[in-house]
Protein backbone atom coordinates (compact mmCIF):
# COMPACT_ATOMS: atom_id res chain seq x y z
CA UNK A 1 0.00 0.00 0.00
CA UNK A 2 1.23 3.59 -0.97
CA UNK A 3 1.52 5.73 2.08
CA UNK A 4 1.91 9.50 0.94
CA UNK A 5 3.31 11.38 3.75
CA UNK A 6 4.10 15.55 3.17
CA UNK A 7 6.95 18.08 4.89
CA UNK A 8 6.27 21.23 5.93
CA UNK A 9 7.73 22.12 2.49
CA UNK A 10 5.22 20.19 0.49
CA UNK A 11 7.39 17.30 -0.72
CA UNK A 12 6.15 13.53 -0.99
CA UNK A 13 7.93 11.27 0.73
CA UNK A 14 8.82 7.51 -0.58
CA UNK A 15 6.69 4.77 -0.31
CA UNK A 16 6.62 3.73 3.41
CA UNK A 17 7.93 0.13 2.34
CA UNK A 18 10.51 1.46 0.51
CA UNK A 19 11.60 3.35 3.70
CA UNK A 20 11.16 0.62 6.05
CA UNK A 21 14.11 -1.33 3.51
CA UNK A 22 16.33 1.06 3.51
CA UNK A 23 16.49 1.71 6.88
CA UNK A 24 16.48 -1.81 7.61
CA UNK A 25 19.16 -2.17 4.86
CA UNK A 26 21.45 0.65 6.89
CA UNK A 27 20.94 -1.19 9.98
CA UNK A 28 22.25 -3.87 8.15
CA UNK A 29 25.02 -2.00 7.13
CA UNK A 30 25.35 -0.29 10.75
CA UNK A 31 26.07 -3.66 12.24
CA UNK A 32 28.84 -4.90 9.63
CA UNK A 33 25.91 -7.65 9.01
CA UNK A 34 25.22 -6.38 5.20
CA UNK A 35 26.22 -8.63 1.87
CA UNK A 36 27.66 -7.80 -0.89
CA UNK A 37 24.24 -7.37 -2.65
CA UNK A 38 22.32 -6.11 -0.28
CA UNK A 39 25.14 -3.07 -0.12
CA UNK A 40 24.30 -2.85 -4.21
CA UNK A 41 20.97 -2.51 -3.39
CA UNK A 42 21.49 0.12 -0.57
CA UNK A 43 23.53 2.10 -2.67
CA UNK A 44 21.11 2.07 -5.67
CA UNK A 45 18.76 3.19 -3.96
CA UNK A 46 20.20 6.26 -2.07
CA UNK A 47 21.55 7.73 -5.82
CA UNK A 48 17.80 7.03 -6.89
CA UNK A 49 16.07 8.95 -3.74
CA UNK A 50 15.52 12.39 -3.92
CA UNK A 51 16.71 15.53 -2.07
CA UNK A 52 13.35 15.22 0.22
CA UNK A 53 13.60 11.54 0.65
CA UNK A 54 16.98 11.36 2.03
CA UNK A 55 16.75 14.70 4.51
CA UNK A 56 13.83 12.49 5.58
CA UNK A 57 15.54 9.22 5.81
CA UNK A 58 18.85 10.43 6.93
CA UNK A 59 17.87 12.84 9.63
CA UNK A 60 17.93 9.80 12.42
CA UNK A 61 21.18 8.44 10.55
CA UNK A 62 22.85 11.56 11.24
CA UNK A 63 21.98 11.89 14.85
CA UNK A 64 23.54 8.72 15.12
CA UNK A 65 27.06 10.18 13.93
CA UNK A 66 26.78 13.23 16.09
CA UNK A 67 29.96 12.06 18.05
CA UNK A 68 32.04 12.62 14.52
CA UNK A 69 34.31 15.76 15.01
CA UNK A 70 32.35 18.34 12.58
CA UNK A 71 33.65 18.95 9.77
CA UNK A 72 34.95 22.60 8.55
CA UNK A 73 32.73 24.43 6.28
CA UNK A 74 35.59 24.00 2.90
CA UNK A 75 35.61 20.46 3.66
CA UNK A 76 31.66 20.28 3.85
CA UNK A 77 31.39 22.37 0.21
CA UNK A 78 34.32 20.48 -0.86
CA UNK A 79 32.36 17.25 -0.09
CA UNK A 80 28.52 18.59 -1.20
CA UNK A 81 30.58 19.45 -4.84
CA UNK A 82 31.33 15.48 -5.41
CA UNK A 83 27.50 15.10 -4.95
CA UNK A 84 26.75 16.69 -8.25
CA UNK A 85 23.59 18.23 -6.28
CA UNK A 86 22.79 21.89 -6.42
CA UNK A 87 20.87 23.95 -3.95
CA UNK A 88 19.52 27.27 -4.05
CA UNK A 89 20.87 29.98 -1.56
CA UNK A 90 17.99 30.53 0.88
CA UNK A 91 17.86 32.30 4.22
CA UNK A 92 17.22 28.92 6.01
CA UNK A 93 21.32 28.92 6.78
CA UNK A 94 20.41 27.42 9.57
CA UNK A 95 18.72 24.39 7.89
CA UNK A 96 20.69 24.07 4.43
CA UNK A 97 24.26 23.88 7.21
CA UNK A 98 22.28 21.05 8.84
CA UNK A 99 21.14 18.98 5.03
CA UNK A 100 25.18 19.67 4.11
CA UNK A 101 26.08 18.04 7.32
CA UNK A 102 23.38 15.07 5.92
CA UNK A 103 24.95 15.26 2.68
CA UNK A 104 28.30 14.56 3.92
CA UNK A 105 27.44 11.93 6.42
CA UNK A 106 26.28 10.16 2.92
CA UNK A 107 29.28 9.99 1.44
CA UNK A 108 31.18 9.21 4.17
CA UNK A 109 28.78 5.94 4.96
CA UNK A 110 28.97 5.26 1.16
CA UNK A 111 33.13 5.45 1.11
CA UNK A 112 33.46 3.63 3.79
CA UNK A 113 30.91 1.09 2.79
CA UNK A 114 32.60 0.27 -0.46
CA UNK A 115 35.85 0.21 1.67
CA UNK A 116 33.86 -2.71 3.52
CA UNK A 117 32.68 -4.48 0.47
CA UNK A 118 35.95 -4.71 -1.07
CA UNK A 119 36.84 -5.88 2.62
CA UNK A 120 34.92 -8.23 2.39
CA UNK A 121 35.31 -9.70 -1.39
CA UNK A 122 39.43 -10.10 -0.92
CA UNK A 123 38.40 -11.99 2.63
CA UNK A 124 36.26 -14.34 0.26
CA UNK A 125 38.69 -14.69 -2.30
CA UNK A 126 41.56 -15.38 0.32
CA UNK A 127 39.10 -17.88 1.75
CA UNK A 128 38.43 -19.65 -1.43
CA UNK A 129 42.45 -19.84 -2.16
CA UNK A 130 42.72 -21.99 1.14
CA UNK A 131 40.70 -24.06 0.27
CA UNK A 132 42.13 -27.99 -1.08
CA UNK A 133 41.69 -29.72 -4.07
CA UNK A 134 42.07 -33.49 -3.33
CA UNK A 135 42.97 -36.04 -6.03
CA UNK A 136 42.29 -39.63 -4.70
CA UNK A 137 43.45 -42.49 -7.09
CA UNK A 138 41.56 -45.30 -5.78
CA UNK A 139 41.49 -48.93 -4.81
CA UNK A 140 42.83 -50.52 -8.31
CA UNK A 141 45.10 -48.70 -10.95
CA UNK A 142 46.77 -45.75 -11.58
CA UNK A 143 46.19 -42.40 -12.47
CA UNK A 144 47.51 -39.14 -13.96
CA UNK A 145 47.40 -36.06 -12.50
CA UNK A 146 48.34 -32.58 -14.44
CA UNK A 147 49.09 -29.59 -11.81
CA UNK A 148 48.51 -26.07 -12.36
CA UNK A 149 52.40 -25.84 -13.02
CA UNK A 150 52.66 -28.59 -15.74
CA UNK A 151 54.04 -30.60 -13.52
CA UNK A 152 53.08 -34.83 -14.27
CA UNK A 153 52.07 -36.86 -10.96
CA UNK A 154 51.32 -40.40 -11.57
CA UNK A 155 49.59 -42.08 -8.29
CA UNK A 156 49.50 -45.47 -7.34
CA UNK A 157 46.52 -47.28 -6.17
CA UNK A 158 44.93 -46.36 -2.53
CA UNK A 159 47.10 -42.84 -3.21
CA UNK A 160 45.71 -39.17 -2.98
CA UNK A 161 47.35 -36.11 -3.63
CA UNK A 162 46.11 -32.29 -2.09
CA UNK A 163 47.18 -28.78 -2.75
CA UNK A 164 45.47 -25.59 -2.33
CA UNK A 165 43.37 -23.36 -4.99
CA UNK A 166 46.10 -20.57 -5.42
CA UNK A 167 48.95 -23.36 -6.38
CA UNK A 168 51.96 -21.48 -8.00
CA UNK A 169 50.61 -18.30 -6.39
CA UNK A 170 53.22 -17.92 -3.70
CA UNK A 171 54.36 -21.76 -3.48
CA UNK A 172 54.30 -24.65 -5.64
CA UNK A 173 53.89 -27.24 -2.25
CA UNK A 174 51.51 -30.40 -2.31
CA UNK A 175 50.99 -33.39 0.43
CA UNK A 176 50.98 -37.00 -0.64
CA UNK A 177 49.49 -39.96 0.85
CA UNK A 178 50.50 -43.28 -0.86
CA UNK A 179 52.84 -44.02 -3.64
CA UNK A 180 53.95 -40.94 -6.39
CA UNK A 181 55.87 -40.53 -9.25
CA UNK A 182 56.73 -37.01 -10.25
CA UNK A 183 58.18 -35.19 -12.75
CA UNK A 184 58.16 -31.98 -11.39
CA UNK A 185 57.99 -28.83 -14.20
CA UNK A 186 61.64 -26.54 -13.73
CA UNK A 187 60.67 -23.49 -12.17
CA UNK A 188 64.28 -21.80 -10.41
CA UNK A 189 62.08 -19.15 -8.70
CA UNK A 190 59.60 -21.21 -7.03
CA UNK A 191 60.69 -24.32 -5.12
CA UNK A 192 58.48 -27.24 -5.48
CA UNK A 193 57.89 -29.13 -2.08
CA UNK A 194 55.69 -32.68 -1.36
CA UNK A 195 55.02 -32.82 2.15
CA UNK A 196 54.49 -36.53 3.52
CA UNK A 197 53.51 -37.31 6.95
CA UNK A 198 56.98 -37.07 8.17
CA UNK A 199 59.24 -35.52 5.84
CA UNK A 200 59.53 -32.73 3.01
CA UNK A 201 60.62 -33.19 -0.35
CA UNK A 202 61.81 -29.97 -1.80
CA UNK A 203 62.70 -29.46 -5.44
CA UNK A 204 62.96 -26.62 -8.46
CA UNK A 205 62.66 -29.47 -10.87
CA UNK A 206 63.31 -33.17 -11.35
CA UNK A 207 61.84 -36.87 -11.18
CA UNK A 208 61.42 -38.79 -8.37
CA UNK A 209 59.41 -41.39 -6.41
CA UNK A 210 57.78 -41.07 -3.36
CA UNK A 211 56.61 -43.99 -1.36
CA UNK A 212 54.25 -42.27 1.87
CA UNK A 213 51.32 -44.86 2.76
CA UNK A 214 50.40 -44.29 6.42
CA UNK A 215 49.89 -48.00 7.55
CA UNK A 216 53.40 -48.75 6.24
CA UNK A 217 56.51 -48.52 8.69
CA UNK A 218 58.53 -46.25 6.31
CA UNK A 219 59.00 -43.68 3.94
CA UNK A 220 61.09 -43.83 0.91
CA UNK A 221 62.08 -40.94 -1.79
CA UNK A 222 64.07 -42.29 -4.77
CA UNK A 223 65.20 -40.18 -7.16
CA UNK A 224 65.65 -40.81 -10.80
CA UNK A 225 67.14 -37.44 -12.21
CA UNK A 226 67.89 -33.89 -10.77
CA UNK A 227 68.63 -33.10 -7.46
CA UNK A 228 66.24 -33.04 -4.34
CA UNK A 229 66.38 -32.46 -0.46
CA UNK A 230 64.33 -34.36 2.23
CA UNK A 231 64.18 -32.86 5.36
CA UNK A 232 62.22 -35.03 8.15
CA UNK A 233 59.06 -33.27 10.59
CA UNK A 234 60.72 -34.60 13.90
CA UNK A 235 62.39 -31.63 16.00
CA UNK A 236 65.72 -32.97 14.64
CA UNK A 237 65.01 -31.74 10.97
CA UNK A 238 67.55 -34.36 9.35
CA UNK A 239 68.36 -33.01 6.17
CA UNK A 240 69.79 -35.03 3.33
CA UNK A 241 70.80 -33.88 -0.35
CA UNK A 242 70.30 -36.60 -2.93
CA UNK A 243 71.65 -37.21 -6.15
CA UNK A 244 70.27 -39.63 -9.05
CA UNK A 245 70.14 -43.14 -8.28
CA UNK A 246 69.73 -42.67 -4.58
CA UNK A 247 67.16 -43.01 -2.38
CA UNK A 248 65.70 -41.98 1.12
CA UNK A 249 64.20 -44.51 3.47
CA UNK A 250 62.40 -43.04 7.24
CA UNK A 251 62.16 -45.48 9.51
CA UNK A 252 58.79 -44.73 11.62
CA UNK A 253 59.50 -46.79 14.41
CA UNK A 254 63.16 -45.15 15.46
CA UNK A 255 62.90 -42.02 13.21
CA UNK A 256 66.27 -43.12 11.62
CA UNK A 257 66.86 -41.49 7.79
CA UNK A 258 69.15 -43.46 5.39
CA UNK A 259 70.91 -43.04 2.13
CA UNK A 260 70.82 -45.65 -0.30
CA UNK A 261 71.96 -46.48 -4.11
CA UNK A 262 69.17 -47.98 -6.24
CA UNK A 263 68.71 -48.64 -9.73
CA UNK A 264 64.91 -47.43 -9.52
CA UNK A 265 64.01 -50.42 -11.33
CA UNK A 266 61.96 -51.34 -7.90
CA UNK A 267 61.01 -48.53 -7.27
CA UNK A 268 59.28 -47.34 -10.17
CA UNK A 269 57.90 -51.06 -11.08
CA UNK A 270 54.30 -50.12 -10.80
CA UNK A 271 54.60 -47.46 -12.94
CA UNK A 272 54.50 -49.81 -16.50
CA UNK A 273 52.16 -53.15 -16.49
CA UNK A 274 54.93 -55.07 -17.10
CA UNK A 275 57.16 -56.44 -14.24
CA UNK A 276 60.14 -57.99 -15.38
CA UNK A 277 62.87 -59.97 -12.77
CA UNK A 278 66.24 -61.40 -13.98
CA UNK A 279 67.97 -63.66 -10.92
CA UNK A 280 66.39 -61.62 -8.59
CA UNK A 281 65.83 -62.41 -5.08
CA UNK A 282 62.03 -63.30 -3.77
CA UNK A 283 62.44 -60.78 -0.97
CA UNK A 284 62.89 -58.55 -3.47
CA UNK A 285 60.22 -59.67 -6.19
CA UNK A 286 57.37 -59.70 -3.20
CA UNK A 287 58.92 -56.48 -2.25
CA UNK A 288 57.51 -55.32 -5.80
CA UNK A 289 54.50 -56.95 -5.45
CA UNK A 290 53.58 -55.28 -2.58
CA UNK A 291 54.37 -51.72 -4.12
CA UNK A 292 52.64 -52.48 -7.00
CA UNK A 293 49.43 -54.52 -5.61
CA UNK A 294 49.20 -52.32 -2.64
CA UNK A 295 49.41 -56.18 -0.03
CA UNK A 296 51.64 -57.00 2.68
CA UNK A 297 53.28 -60.44 2.82
CA UNK A 298 52.86 -62.78 5.71
CA UNK A 299 56.03 -65.38 4.92
CA UNK A 300 56.08 -68.33 6.90
CA UNK A 301 59.55 -70.15 5.81
CA UNK A 302 62.21 -67.30 5.34
CA UNK A 303 64.35 -69.67 3.13
CA UNK A 304 62.20 -68.75 0.31
CA UNK A 305 63.77 -65.16 0.48
CA UNK A 306 67.06 -65.85 -0.60
CA UNK A 307 65.76 -67.73 -4.09
CA UNK A 308 65.79 -66.17 -7.53
CA UNK A 309 63.91 -65.61 -9.88
CA UNK A 310 63.95 -64.97 -13.80
CA UNK A 311 61.01 -64.12 -15.72
CA UNK A 312 58.24 -61.35 -16.84
CA UNK A 313 54.48 -60.45 -15.42
CA UNK A 314 51.90 -59.04 -17.89
CA UNK A 315 49.22 -59.04 -15.48
CA UNK A 316 47.06 -56.61 -13.03
CA UNK A 317 45.70 -59.84 -10.87
CA UNK A 318 48.13 -60.84 -8.06
CA UNK A 319 46.56 -64.40 -8.15
CA UNK A 320 47.55 -64.93 -11.50
CA UNK A 321 51.16 -63.92 -10.60
CA UNK A 322 50.78 -66.10 -7.21
CA UNK A 323 50.00 -68.80 -9.04
CA UNK A 324 52.69 -68.63 -11.73
CA UNK A 325 55.50 -68.19 -8.41
CA UNK A 326 53.26 -71.39 -6.67
CA UNK A 327 53.85 -73.67 -9.68
CA UNK A 328 57.72 -72.62 -10.00
CA UNK A 329 58.29 -72.96 -6.32
CA UNK A 330 55.41 -75.06 -5.24
CA UNK A 331 53.85 -73.27 -1.95
CA UNK A 332 50.44 -71.99 -0.66
CA UNK A 333 49.01 -68.92 -0.50
CA UNK A 334 46.02 -67.71 1.20
CA UNK A 335 44.62 -63.92 0.94
CA UNK A 336 43.03 -62.06 3.75
CA UNK A 337 41.93 -58.81 2.39
CA UNK A 338 45.01 -56.84 2.11
CA UNK A 339 47.71 -59.86 3.69
CA UNK A 340 48.72 -62.88 1.69
CA UNK A 341 50.21 -65.41 3.92
CA UNK A 342 52.94 -67.63 1.93
CA UNK A 343 52.39 -70.95 3.68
Amino acid sequence: MFVDITNKQGNSFMDTNIQNKVKDLLDKFRSGAISSEEFKELSAKINQSSEADLEFLFSDEWDKFNSYEPLSQDKINSLYRKLNKQRHITPFMKVQKYWLQIAASILLILSCGISVLYYTQHKDIEYLAQQNITIDSGEHGTSLVTLPDGTLVHLNAKSSLSYKQDFGRDNRKVELSGEGYFEVKKNTEKQFIVGTEVMDITVTGTTFNVYAYEHKNFVEMALVEGSVNVTTKDPAHNTLNVKPNQKVIYDKRTGLLSLEETSNKMETAWLTKELTFRHEKMKDVFQCLERKFGVTFNIKNKNILQDVYTGSFNDENIKSVLNVLKIHYGFEYTMDEETITIE
